[in-house]
């Protein structure tokens, strides 16, 4: 079986889709982000502020205590509340965020914030009320519902057959419209898809018979490419918090990256009524032109570019992103020149800021090296700080980018 920390990854839509920033004072425009970053290592969660003239970041606050081998971030749609999935003890830690971006860690019992075994991906829903995670070991996804800083669980959904082993589901992704979760299962080669109802109870969504992804499946699932570790849907212009549809179709695109082949699936969601979705069912299509897309070298978080044409994958086995063009119109992902440019040493995650007028940047964990590295993307192409990565103690692995 493949590492643990190979399959661990971010749910990057829930990380990318609610990514934000702060306006600075007597202005009107973003001068500032914030990032949080946890470690395994030392086991703790620092927050920054983001300078987007040029890169810099500043510690606020002190670091906090997670869990044990934190794996992935998400944060509530108003910024307010942030979670930490914990993949050794099973948890997931609460934090309230203050003023200045530091973080208040909120006392959570077992009976409120345990989940599945070994937690790798989090989900928070567009109207923020409900938390999903990915449990690896146990094969299921623990559903939350969450009353201002409190969680409350609402129940578990296995995505095999009682009598199968565990699928591995790795990563996770919410639809923009808010209305279907997808998983990517590494052990099977698969993404199932949920929709999930006013309590948050998911249900899979139905398969045709015989299921084309096997019996072992629950519900509706395509085949993917070999071991499966990242989601993320295309940007979504209008989407969120009390607006269920994109202004365009551009947010109906699902990416998958397959860790194990070395490549990125593309498919078209019907998750709302367009051309060719008249009942928003949550099947997924195969897109014709490029359904399969190189990509090198165990391909895992994707970092979506909130306001241009660009999609970026964090390429773990060759310490690297790549960078690619997305198409609006046909859905396809085109490869850059040059394909990719290098992080530090064991990148184990990143995410992207959504500033639109002032520099969009890239920050990549790098858990081999105790450091960050962050890029400039001035014109779509990855332009890495001068200074080379930032030192962050504690072998740095989840990272959040608002």
């Amino acid at each position: 079986m493949k590492s643990r920390w190979v399959l661990a990854v971010l749910a990057v839509t829930s990380i990318a889709g609610w990514n934000g920033c702060v306006k600075a004072k007597n202005s009107s425009s973003v001068t500032t982000a914030s990032m949080w970053i946890a470690t395994a290592g030392d086991q703790v969660v620092r927050s920054y502020d983001i300078n987007l003239a040029d890169g810099a970041i500043t510690q606020r606050g002190a670091a906090v205590p997670t869990g044990v081998q934190p794996q992935a971030m998400a944060i509530t749609p108003d910024g307010q509340v942030l979670f930490i999935a914990n993949a050794t003890d099973n948890t997931v830690s609460v934090y309230t965020r203050n003023s200045d971006n530091s973080l208040t860690p909120v006392s959570c019992s077992a009976a409120q914030c345990n989940t599945g075994l070994h937690p790798v991906a989090l989900a928070v829903d567009p109207s923020g009320q409900f938390l999903f995670t990915a449990d690896e070991d146990s094969g299921d996804i623990a559903a939350f519902k969450i009353s201002s800083s409190s969680l409350t669980p609402v129940g578990v959904t296995p995505t095999q057959t009682p009598t199968s082993a565990s699928s591995s589901p790795s990563a996770l992704a919410i639809s923009p419209t808010g209305n279907f979760l997808y998983v990517a299962n590494s052990a099977t080669n698969t993404v199932i898809g949920f929709s999930f109802d006013t309590n948050g109870v998911l249900t899979p969504l139905p398969a045709p018979a015989p299921n084309p992804c096997g019996p072992e499946a629950p519900g509706y699932c395509v085949q993917v490419g070999t071991n499966p570790a990242g989601l993320a849907f295309s940007r979504c212009a209008g989407a969120g918090a009390g607006n269920a549809t994109c202004a365009t179709p551009d947010g109906n695109n699902l990416f998958v990256s397959n860790s194990g082949s070395n490549s990125i699936n593309i498919f078209a969601a019907c998750i709302q009524i367009s051309s060719t979705c008249a009942a928003p069912d949550g099947t997924l299509t195969a897109l014709s032109s490029n359904a399969s897309v190189g990509a090198c070298c165990g391909p895992t978080t994707f970092m979506v570019d909130p306001a241009a044409d660009f999609v970026y994958v964090l390429e773990r086995g060759a310490a690297q992103v790549g960078q690619f063009r997305y198409s609006p119109v046909t859905g396809a992902l085109t490869a850059l020149s040059p394909a990719a440019e290098s992080t530090g040493a064991g990148p184990f995650s990143g995410g992207i800021t959504q500033n639109t007028t002032n520099s969009t940047w890239i920050y990549v964990t790098n858990s081999g090296g105790s450091s960050i590295s962050g890029f400039s993307i001035p014109s779509g192409k990855l332009i890495g700080l001068s200074s080379g990565p930032i030192l962050v103690s504690g072998q740095p692995t989840a990272i959040l980018v608002r």
